[in-house]
């Protein structure tokens, strides 16, 4: 029961349009493309609707019905006051695992309690495995193209690391 009203939580939150604000002003373009047409300015904490995302751009609507793309880095998602409906961050904590009150364009990295639980996946590894080239294969590749053997030297070891252990 708690499954499936966790799934319609999930649902209507990915169905609706988000609300968001613009961080500072920037152009309002076409389409998800730097090299796209610009089409309209919006100014510094106006409310938008994101509509759409696709990678590093998000398809706004703005309050007065014009509706075009700009980057994600410009936008807050929410009211900016933490008010969002709580369908909208229960979802935001399955999609992120994080309160979803940031928008972030980067790779999430993992806890320390994620790594320790974590757990081999044989059948992935079984999957790669099946790519792999044999050595024979890779010898019958470098033979066909013009590549050339060269020794590199090992460099050596500095005694003092400058990096330091966190």
């Amino acid at each position: 029961m708690l499954a499936l009203a966790l799934a319609a939580a999930l649902a209507a939150g990915a169905v609706m349009a988000e609300s968001g604000t613009v961080l500072r002003a920037t152009e309002l373009r076409s389409e998800p493309l730097a090299s796209a047409d610009v089409i309209g300015k919006l100014a510094a904490q106006q409310p938008v609707e994101i509509t759409a995302r696709q990678g590093a751009w998000a398809g706004l609507k703005t309050e007065d019905g014009q509706e075009g793309w700009a980057r994600i880095l410009n936008l807050r998602t929410g009211a900016g006051q933490g008010n969002a409906g709580s369908s909208d961050q229960l979802a935001a904590v399955f999609k992120t695992g994080s309160r979803g009150s940031s928008v972030a364009t980067a790779v999430k990295g993992l806890s320390a309690e994620e790594l320790m639980s974590a757990s081999a996946n044989h059948a992935d590894v079984a999957l790669l495995d099946e790519y792999a080239a044999s050595p024979g294969e890779a010898n019958g590749f470098a033979a066909e193209v013009p590549l050339a053997t060269h020794q590199v030297a090992y460099l050596k070891e500095e005694r003092s690391s400058r990096r330091r252990n966190r």
